[in-house]
Protein backbone atom coordinates (compact mmCIF):
# COMPACT_ATOMS: atom_id res chain seq x y z
CA UNK A 1 0.00 0.00 0.00
CA UNK A 2 0.92 3.69 -0.45
CA UNK A 3 2.46 5.43 2.25
CA UNK A 4 -0.61 8.18 3.23
CA UNK A 5 2.34 10.70 4.39
CA UNK A 6 4.06 10.63 1.23
CA UNK A 7 1.02 10.98 -0.39
CA UNK A 8 0.30 14.06 1.76
CA UNK A 9 3.46 15.62 1.19
CA UNK A 10 3.34 15.38 -2.79
CA UNK A 11 -0.45 17.32 -2.20
CA UNK A 12 1.42 19.78 0.13
CA UNK A 13 3.76 20.32 -2.69
CA UNK A 14 1.12 20.45 -5.29
CA UNK A 15 -0.61 23.12 -3.15
CA UNK A 16 2.59 25.28 -2.67
CA UNK A 17 3.82 25.35 -5.52
CA UNK A 18 1.26 27.78 -6.74
CA UNK A 19 -2.48 28.38 -6.27
CA UNK A 20 -4.60 25.21 -7.09
CA UNK A 21 -7.11 25.03 -9.33
CA UNK A 22 -10.95 24.58 -9.10
CA UNK A 23 -10.22 20.10 -10.00
CA UNK A 24 -7.23 19.99 -8.47
CA UNK A 25 -8.83 21.37 -5.13
CA UNK A 26 -11.62 18.85 -5.82
CA UNK A 27 -9.39 15.61 -6.61
CA UNK A 28 -7.44 17.00 -3.14
CA UNK A 29 -10.99 17.31 -1.17
CA UNK A 30 -11.34 13.38 -2.63
CA UNK A 31 -8.30 12.34 -1.62
CA UNK A 32 -8.16 13.55 2.04
CA UNK A 33 -11.31 12.81 2.58
CA UNK A 34 -11.17 9.10 1.13
CA UNK A 35 -10.09 7.48 4.15
CA UNK A 36 -9.31 8.19 8.05
CA UNK A 37 -5.26 7.77 7.54
CA UNK A 38 -5.41 10.12 4.62
CA UNK A 39 -6.46 12.83 6.75
CA UNK A 40 -4.42 12.24 9.09
CA UNK A 41 -1.51 12.34 7.58
CA UNK A 42 -2.34 15.65 5.90
CA UNK A 43 -3.03 17.08 9.47
CA UNK A 44 0.39 15.72 10.35
CA UNK A 45 2.03 16.76 7.42
CA UNK A 46 0.42 20.87 8.08
CA UNK A 47 1.34 20.38 11.94
CA UNK A 48 5.17 19.72 11.16
CA UNK A 49 5.09 22.54 8.04
CA UNK A 50 3.88 24.80 11.21
CA UNK A 51 6.24 23.75 13.44
CA UNK A 52 8.74 24.48 11.30
CA UNK A 53 8.86 27.87 10.24
CA UNK A 54 12.02 27.90 9.60
CA UNK A 55 11.85 25.67 7.21
CA UNK A 56 9.90 28.38 4.52
CA UNK A 57 13.09 29.88 4.87
CA UNK A 58 15.18 27.44 3.57
CA UNK A 59 16.89 28.41 0.02
CA UNK A 60 15.79 25.21 -1.54
CA UNK A 61 12.65 26.47 -1.05
CA UNK A 62 12.54 30.06 -1.78
CA UNK A 63 14.29 29.05 -5.01
CA UNK A 64 11.29 27.08 -5.97
CA UNK A 65 8.61 29.46 -5.07
CA UNK A 66 9.96 31.72 -7.57
CA UNK A 67 10.01 28.73 -9.96
CA UNK A 68 6.61 28.23 -9.14
CA UNK A 69 5.56 32.00 -9.96
CA UNK A 70 7.30 31.93 -13.45
CA UNK A 71 4.45 32.72 -16.46
CA UNK A 72 6.68 31.01 -18.93
CA UNK A 73 8.01 27.83 -17.09
CA UNK A 74 7.06 24.73 -18.69
CA UNK A 75 4.55 22.58 -17.03
CA UNK A 76 6.95 20.00 -17.04
CA UNK A 77 8.63 21.95 -14.57
CA UNK A 78 6.16 22.37 -12.12
CA UNK A 79 6.42 18.69 -11.80
CA UNK A 80 9.74 18.88 -10.96
CA UNK A 81 8.67 21.74 -8.37
CA UNK A 82 6.40 19.99 -6.89
CA UNK A 83 8.48 16.84 -5.92
CA UNK A 84 11.14 18.94 -4.94
CA UNK A 85 8.66 20.76 -2.22
CA UNK A 86 7.50 17.33 -1.00
CA UNK A 87 10.86 16.05 -0.51
CA UNK A 88 11.72 19.04 1.72
CA UNK A 89 8.41 18.74 3.49
CA UNK A 90 8.62 14.98 4.43
CA UNK A 91 12.20 15.35 4.74
CA UNK A 92 10.99 17.68 7.41
CA UNK A 93 8.74 15.32 9.01
CA UNK A 94 11.04 12.41 9.67
CA UNK A 95 14.06 15.31 10.83
CA UNK A 96 12.06 17.63 13.39
CA UNK A 97 13.11 16.11 16.33
CA UNK A 98 16.72 17.02 15.56
CA UNK A 99 16.19 20.25 13.76
CA UNK A 100 14.39 21.84 17.51
CA UNK A 101 16.86 21.20 19.54
CA UNK A 102 19.66 22.91 17.11
CA UNK A 103 20.55 26.13 14.69
CA UNK A 104 18.15 25.86 11.38
CA UNK A 105 20.43 24.21 8.61
CA UNK A 106 20.62 25.20 5.03
CA UNK A 107 20.91 21.49 3.93
CA UNK A 108 17.45 20.22 2.51
CA UNK A 109 17.08 16.86 4.37
CA UNK A 110 17.82 13.55 2.27
CA UNK A 111 14.93 11.46 1.08
CA UNK A 112 13.45 9.13 -0.96
CA UNK A 113 12.72 10.51 -4.42
CA UNK A 114 10.58 7.12 -5.41
CA UNK A 115 6.73 6.75 -4.60
CA UNK A 116 5.51 3.47 -4.27
CA UNK A 117 2.03 1.49 -4.53
CA UNK A 118 1.17 -1.79 -4.14
CA UNK A 119 -2.32 -3.83 -4.34
CA UNK A 120 -3.13 -6.98 -2.75
CA UNK A 121 -4.67 -10.36 -4.06
CA UNK A 122 -8.16 -9.15 -5.23
CA UNK A 123 -7.55 -5.56 -5.14
CA UNK A 124 -7.69 -2.88 -7.87
CA UNK A 125 -6.36 0.73 -7.43
CA UNK A 126 -6.57 3.96 -9.31
CA UNK A 127 -3.72 6.37 -8.31
CA UNK A 128 -3.71 10.40 -10.12
CA UNK A 129 -0.06 11.32 -11.40
CA UNK A 130 1.07 14.82 -10.86
CA UNK A 131 0.89 15.11 -14.64
CA UNK A 132 -3.15 14.41 -14.79
CA UNK A 133 -2.06 10.58 -15.85
CA UNK A 134 -4.55 8.15 -14.17
CA UNK A 135 -2.96 4.71 -12.99
CA UNK A 136 -5.03 1.64 -12.45
CA UNK A 137 -3.07 -1.07 -10.56
CA UNK A 138 -4.61 -4.45 -10.64
CA UNK A 139 -4.36 -7.23 -8.42
CA UNK A 140 -1.42 -8.27 -6.51
CA UNK A 141 0.83 -5.42 -7.96
CA UNK A 142 3.39 -3.00 -7.40
CA UNK A 143 5.09 -0.27 -9.23
CA UNK A 144 7.62 2.59 -8.17
CA UNK A 145 7.23 6.14 -9.99
CA UNK A 146 10.90 7.81 -9.50
CA UNK A 147 11.27 11.65 -9.90
CA UNK A 148 10.71 12.74 -13.36
CA UNK A 149 13.30 14.19 -15.14
CA UNK A 150 13.35 14.73 -19.32
CA UNK A 151 11.01 11.73 -19.25
CA UNK A 152 8.20 10.57 -17.28
CA UNK A 153 9.29 6.79 -16.06
CA UNK A 154 7.51 3.78 -14.33
CA UNK A 155 8.82 0.96 -13.21
CA UNK A 156 6.23 -1.87 -12.99
CA UNK A 157 7.64 -4.46 -10.78
CA UNK A 158 5.25 -6.83 -10.31
CA UNK A 159 1.56 -7.57 -11.77
CA UNK A 160 -0.15 -5.00 -14.00
CA UNK A 161 -1.23 -1.47 -14.56
CA UNK A 162 -3.40 0.43 -17.26
CA UNK A 163 -2.43 3.77 -17.57
CA UNK A 164 -4.27 6.64 -18.76
CA UNK A 165 -1.58 9.09 -20.11
CA UNK A 166 -1.75 13.10 -20.41
CA UNK A 167 -0.27 14.31 -23.24
CA UNK A 168 2.66 16.28 -23.29
CA UNK A 169 5.17 15.25 -26.46
CA UNK A 170 8.21 16.83 -24.92
CA UNK A 171 8.24 14.13 -21.92
CA UNK A 172 7.58 10.56 -23.12
CA UNK A 173 5.93 8.27 -20.66
CA UNK A 174 7.97 5.22 -20.43
CA UNK A 175 6.81 1.68 -18.30
CA UNK A 176 9.69 -0.11 -17.77
CA UNK A 177 8.76 -3.71 -16.80
CA UNK A 178 12.65 -4.79 -16.48
CA UNK A 179 12.60 -7.09 -19.82
CA UNK A 180 11.41 -4.03 -21.83
CA UNK A 181 9.93 -0.39 -21.83
CA UNK A 182 6.60 0.63 -23.24
CA UNK A 183 6.72 4.35 -24.55
CA UNK A 184 3.75 6.44 -25.16
CA UNK A 185 2.75 10.53 -25.15
CA UNK A 186 -0.74 10.46 -25.00
CA UNK A 187 -2.18 7.48 -24.95
CA UNK A 188 -4.26 4.13 -22.47
CA UNK A 189 -2.66 0.76 -22.70
CA UNK A 190 -2.05 -1.93 -19.67
CA UNK A 191 0.83 -3.61 -19.35
CA UNK A 192 1.45 -6.68 -17.31
CA UNK A 193 4.80 -8.57 -16.36
CA UNK A 194 4.33 -12.37 -16.17
CA UNK A 195 7.74 -14.51 -15.65
CA UNK A 196 10.89 -13.28 -18.01
CA UNK A 197 8.88 -10.84 -20.11
CA UNK A 198 5.71 -9.08 -20.51
CA UNK A 199 2.66 -7.96 -22.15
CA UNK A 200 1.00 -4.75 -23.72
CA UNK A 201 -2.17 -4.05 -25.13
CA UNK A 202 -3.19 -0.82 -26.56
CA UNK A 203 -7.09 0.62 -25.90
CA UNK A 204 -6.25 4.08 -27.43
CA UNK A 205 -3.27 6.25 -28.88
CA UNK A 206 -0.17 4.65 -30.07
CA UNK A 207 2.53 2.98 -27.76
CA UNK A 208 6.31 1.84 -29.02
CA UNK A 209 7.73 -1.48 -27.62
CA UNK A 210 11.39 -1.48 -26.71
CA UNK A 211 12.94 -5.19 -26.05
CA UNK A 212 16.82 -5.29 -25.70
CA UNK A 213 16.65 -8.96 -27.00
CA UNK A 214 14.61 -7.91 -30.31
CA UNK A 215 16.58 -5.95 -32.53
CA UNK A 216 13.57 -3.74 -34.01
CA UNK A 217 10.72 -2.03 -31.52
CA UNK A 218 7.27 -2.38 -32.22
CA UNK A 219 4.56 0.01 -33.26
CA UNK A 220 1.06 -0.67 -31.64
CA UNK A 221 -2.23 0.78 -33.16
CA UNK A 222 -5.05 0.67 -31.21
CA UNK A 223 -6.53 -3.23 -30.22
CA UNK A 224 -3.49 -4.51 -30.65
CA UNK A 225 -1.70 -6.46 -27.79
CA UNK A 226 1.75 -7.81 -27.60
CA UNK A 227 3.61 -10.84 -25.39
CA UNK A 228 6.78 -11.59 -24.71
CA UNK A 229 7.87 -14.26 -22.82
CA UNK A 230 11.39 -13.95 -22.16
CA UNK A 231 11.90 -15.53 -25.98
CA UNK A 232 9.81 -14.99 -28.81
CA UNK A 233 7.16 -12.25 -29.75
CA UNK A 234 3.32 -12.84 -30.40
CA UNK A 235 1.62 -10.32 -31.30
CA UNK A 236 -2.06 -10.27 -31.70
CA UNK A 237 -4.35 -7.64 -33.76
CA UNK A 238 -7.75 -8.02 -31.74
CA UNK A 239 -6.16 -9.11 -28.20
CA UNK A 240 -6.43 -5.92 -26.28
CA UNK A 241 -10.24 -5.62 -25.57
CA UNK A 242 -10.21 -9.21 -23.97
CA UNK A 243 -7.15 -8.64 -22.51
CA UNK A 244 -8.17 -5.62 -19.96
CA UNK A 245 -11.77 -6.94 -19.48
CA UNK A 246 -10.13 -6.92 -15.63
CA UNK A 247 -10.62 -3.33 -15.57
CA UNK A 248 -14.82 -3.85 -15.23
CA UNK A 249 -14.55 -7.05 -12.68
CA UNK A 250 -14.50 -9.61 -15.55
CA UNK A 251 -12.14 -11.99 -16.99
CA UNK A 252 -12.71 -13.43 -20.46
CA UNK A 253 -11.15 -16.81 -21.71
CA UNK A 254 -11.60 -17.74 -25.66
CA UNK A 255 -10.70 -21.55 -26.37
CA UNK A 256 -8.51 -20.85 -23.58
CA UNK A 257 -6.87 -23.96 -22.15
CA UNK A 258 -8.02 -25.34 -18.88
CA UNK A 259 -4.76 -24.66 -16.90
CA UNK A 260 -4.17 -21.21 -17.91
CA UNK A 261 -7.45 -20.09 -17.25
CA UNK A 262 -7.21 -21.86 -13.87
CA UNK A 263 -3.94 -19.64 -12.96
CA UNK A 264 -5.69 -16.53 -14.36
CA UNK A 265 -8.61 -16.79 -12.01
CA UNK A 266 -5.74 -17.58 -8.63
CA UNK A 267 -5.01 -14.23 -9.23
CA UNK A 268 -7.61 -12.56 -7.94
CA UNK A 269 -8.22 -14.69 -5.05
CA UNK A 270 -6.49 -16.05 -1.77
CA UNK A 271 -8.55 -19.17 -2.15
CA UNK A 272 -6.61 -21.07 -5.13
CA UNK A 273 -8.20 -23.63 -7.82
CA UNK A 274 -5.88 -26.94 -7.68
CA UNK A 275 -5.66 -29.09 -10.67
CA UNK A 276 -4.06 -32.07 -10.66
CA UNK A 277 -4.74 -33.46 -14.21
CA UNK A 278 -2.13 -32.68 -16.85
CA UNK A 279 -4.75 -33.99 -19.68
CA UNK A 280 -7.78 -31.64 -18.08
CA UNK A 281 -5.75 -28.72 -17.66
CA UNK A 282 -5.24 -28.85 -21.90
CA UNK A 283 -8.83 -28.76 -22.59
CA UNK A 284 -10.43 -25.40 -23.51
CA UNK A 285 -12.39 -23.18 -22.15
CA UNK A 286 -14.86 -20.03 -23.09
CA UNK A 287 -16.72 -17.83 -21.22
CA UNK A 288 -16.83 -14.93 -18.76
CA UNK A 289 -16.45 -14.81 -14.98
CA UNK A 290 -16.11 -12.54 -12.12
CA UNK A 291 -13.00 -11.87 -11.05
CA UNK A 292 -12.50 -13.40 -7.66
CA UNK A 293 -15.47 -15.52 -7.90
CA UNK A 294 -13.82 -19.11 -7.70
CA UNK A 295 -16.83 -20.63 -7.18
CA UNK A 296 -18.78 -19.65 -9.50
CA UNK A 297 -15.83 -20.94 -11.90
CA UNK A 298 -15.53 -24.17 -10.56
CA UNK A 299 -19.18 -24.59 -10.80
CA UNK A 300 -19.21 -23.92 -14.83
CA UNK A 301 -16.33 -26.31 -14.99
CA UNK A 302 -17.72 -29.06 -13.43
CA UNK A 303 -20.92 -28.77 -15.09
CA UNK A 304 -18.81 -28.45 -18.67
CA UNK A 305 -17.42 -31.87 -17.92
CA UNK A 306 -13.86 -30.28 -17.77
CA UNK A 307 -13.03 -31.57 -14.29
CA UNK A 308 -14.59 -32.81 -11.16
CA UNK A 309 -13.87 -31.57 -7.16
CA UNK A 310 -11.86 -33.69 -5.48
CA UNK A 311 -12.03 -31.94 -2.14
CA UNK A 312 -11.98 -28.19 -0.93
CA UNK A 313 -11.96 -25.98 1.85
CA UNK A 314 -11.01 -22.67 2.69
CA UNK A 315 -7.83 -22.53 1.77
CA UNK A 316 -8.05 -24.41 -1.69
CA UNK A 317 -10.43 -26.05 -4.54
CA UNK A 318 -8.48 -28.99 -5.86
CA UNK A 319 -9.78 -30.51 -9.20
CA UNK A 320 -9.71 -34.25 -10.95
CA UNK A 321 -10.59 -35.13 -14.21
CA UNK A 322 -14.10 -35.38 -15.13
Amino acid sequence: MTNASDEAARWYARRHAAAPTTAEQAAFEAWRNGSAANAEAWAATEATHDALGGLAALPEMTALRSAARRPAAPRFASWRIAASVAALVAGAAGTYSLISHRAPTTTAPAVAAVAHYRTAIGEQRIVALADGTRMTLNTDSQIDVPAWQSERRIRLLRGEGYFEVAKDKSHPFVVETGAGDVVAVGTAFAVRKAGRGFSVALAEGKVRVTIPAIAEPALLTPGERLAYDGVAVKRETSGAGEATTWLAGNLTFRDTVLGDAIAEMNRYSPRKIVLDDPAAAHRKLTGVFRTGDVATFVAAVTAYGMARIEREDAAEIRLKGA
